[in-house]
C-alpha cells in the first residue's frame, strides 16, 4: 500500500501535466484532535504451545491530538486530489498487567504502541457554498514497545480507509480555514513478545474519528 501511496502521490505532484500551473496547488496544516477505539486480545501459551489463557477486553479507547501537513491539486474548481502526512507519532496509552512478568507477583506487564507516518492519499469534492466530502486510502507504521515481556514484533504498516465531512471557509488572499469531521478505519494486527512461552495481541475493530481545523494557502 505504501509503495502505491508513493507512485500516485508522485504523478499527481510530480508530472510536468500537474505542475505546470501553481495556481491549482494548495498547502496546508491540520490540528487534530481523534477518539480512537479497538477490540483487543491477549493469547498467553506455555513452552509447548499449549493455550493457558486468552484476554479479551472489547471498546478499548484513547484520545491524542496531533498535526498533519497536506498538499492538494485541483482538478477542476470542485474536485481536488490531496496527500496528507503526520509527522508525529499517535500514541496510545500505556497498558499495564500486574503479576505476569514472570519474575514475581509484583512483576508488571507494560506494552504501548505508536501509530507513526500516517499517510493518506485522498480525493476532496467541494460544493458551491463550501461544503465538501473526502474519501481516501490510508497507511501507517505501528511500533509496539514493551517492559518485562521480550521484545514484541513490529506489526508493520497498516492499512485503512478515510471519509470527511467539512467546511471551507475563503478568508481572502488565497487564505481558507476548514472545520472538518473524519472517519477511520483500519485493518486487523497482531503481535508477539518471541518467547517460547509467549503472549500474542490481535488487535481488530480499530476505528476512530478525528476533527480538524485546518488552514489553507492556494497559490
Amino acid at each position: 500500500m505504501k509503495k502505491i501511496l508513493a507512485t500516485l502521490a508522485a504523478v499527481v505532484f510530480s508530472t510536468s501535466t500537474f505542475a505546470a500551473d501553481l495556481s491549482q496547488l494548495s498547502i496546508g496544516i491540520t490540528g487534530n484532535h481523534g477518539l480512537y477505539g479497538a477490540d483487543g486480545k491477549e493469547e498467553n501459551t506455555d513452552v509447548d504451545g499449549t493455550l493457558e489463557r486468552t484476554t479479551k477486553k472489547d471498546g478499548a479507547a484513547f484520545v491524542d491530538t496531533y498535526a498533519s501537513i497536506f498538499a492538494e491539486y485541483a482538478v477542476n474548481d470542485q474536485v481536488s486530489i490531496g496527500l496528507s502526512f503526520t509527522p508525529d507519532a499517535v500514541e496510545t496509552p500505556q497498558n499495564v498487567n500486574s503479576g505476569e512478568g514472570g519474575a514475581g507477583e509484583n512483576t508488571e506487564i507494560k506494552v504501548k504502541a505508536q501509530f507513526e507516518e500516517l499517510t493518506t492519499l485522498y480525493v476532496l469534492a467541494k460544493s458551491n457554498i463550501g461544503v465538501y466530502g473526502k474519501v481516501g486510502v490510508s497507511t501507517m507504521n505501528i511500533d509496539v514497545s514493551s517492559e518485562n515481556a521480550g521484545t514484541y514484533s513490529d506489526p508493520g504498516s497498516n492499512e485503512g480507509l478515510e471519509l470527511a465531512v467539512g467546511y471551507e471557509h475563503e478568508a481572502g488572499n488565497g487564505v481558507a480555514v476548514r472545520a472538518e469531521l473524519a472517519y477511520h478505519d483500519f485493518d486487523d494486527v497482531s503481535a508477539n513478545n518471541g518467547q517460547t512461552d509467549k503472549n500474542t495481541i490481535t488487535i481488530t475493530n480499530m476505528r476512530g474519528a478525528t476533527g480538524r481545523i485546518s488552514l489553507v494557502k492556494s497559490f
